[in-house]
């Protein structure tokens, strides 16, 4: 190695022919996922949801788990957690914002393990997508179902007319990120857009993935106040997928 010049790599080169180098290397790796991820991660990710997942994801890879079972079992957890929404119960609700939480949770550990074994793929970056959507749109079906048949707004039609807005903005919303994404990989129809859109967009990209509201859905289950959450779901969706439509108006109005 004499005259080679490693010093430019001294985040992402190890000798693992050392004493211990093998394990000092996982370890390096393990770390690394705190500065490629951590970026885009809200507050409840950094400090509680990547705490724990670390610890999952250990057990993935010593099980062989693959990066897109893990995106399975997180779906299935959570469509499992929106199945208890449905009761509009409050020992239900609990217990539904648990697993939904747990889902989350899950659902970070299917990108650390495709990282950690490098074998992400663009099959399993859909695969993710889709399937956070589906759980999303799921819980808000099911909190709207359960406020409707159960608790202060039982028998009431609001629920239900604010479960359907919040679903199908949330479909809107997949169609328009995926727009967007369509874009990025076009250099020259991204060009076209201003360099404040541009800015925007990135933005948006950057956090469409947060996940720090799943605790905000079981504090609403704590405090009994899930049709409530619904409302603000319902309108924090719409107001996305208007900005976004501002946003990208000149992109949907040509074409491709």
């Amino acid at each position: 190695m004499t005259g080679v010049q490693t010093c430019a790599l001294p985040i992402w080169y190890l000798d693992a022919r050392v004493p211990q180098g093998p394990k000092l290397a996982e370890q390096m790796l393990h770390r690394s996922l705190q500065t490629v991820k951590g970026s885009l991660d809200g507050v409840v990710d950094r400090v509680v949801n990547r705490k724990l997942s670390g610890v999952l994801t250990k057990a993935f890879i010593w099980l062989g788990v693959s990066p897109n079972v893990i995106t399975i079992l997180s779906m299935v957890i959570g469509l499992a957690g929106a199945v208890c929404f449905a009761h509009g119960l409050y020992f239900w609700g609990i217990v539904g914002a648990l697993l939904f939480q747990l889902s989350v949770i899950i659902d970070c550990c299917d990108g650390e393990v495709a990282r950690l074994t490098f074998s992400e793929s663009p099959f399993g970056q859909e695969l993710d997508i889709i399937a956070d959507n589906i759980v999303h749109m799921a819980i808000f079906a099911s909190i709207a179902w359960g406020s409707y048949s159960q608790g202060i707004w039982d028998g009431s039609q609001l629920p239900l007319i604010l479960g359907t807005v919040a679903v199908a903005a949330n479909g809107l919303s997949l169609w328009l990120v995926n727009r967007v994404r369509y874009l990025k990989s076009h250099p020259r129809q991204w060009r076209q857009l201003s360099g404040g859109q541009r800015e925007r967009l990135e933005f948006i990209l950057g956090h469409v993935a947060n996940r720090d509201f799943s605790v905000v859905v079981l504090l609403c289950a704590i405090l009994q106040v899930l049709p409530w959450f619904l409302g603000v779901a319902a309108i924090g969706s719409t107001f996305f997928v208007v900005t976004m439509l501002w946003t990208l108006r000149s992109s949907l109005l040509s074409s491709d």
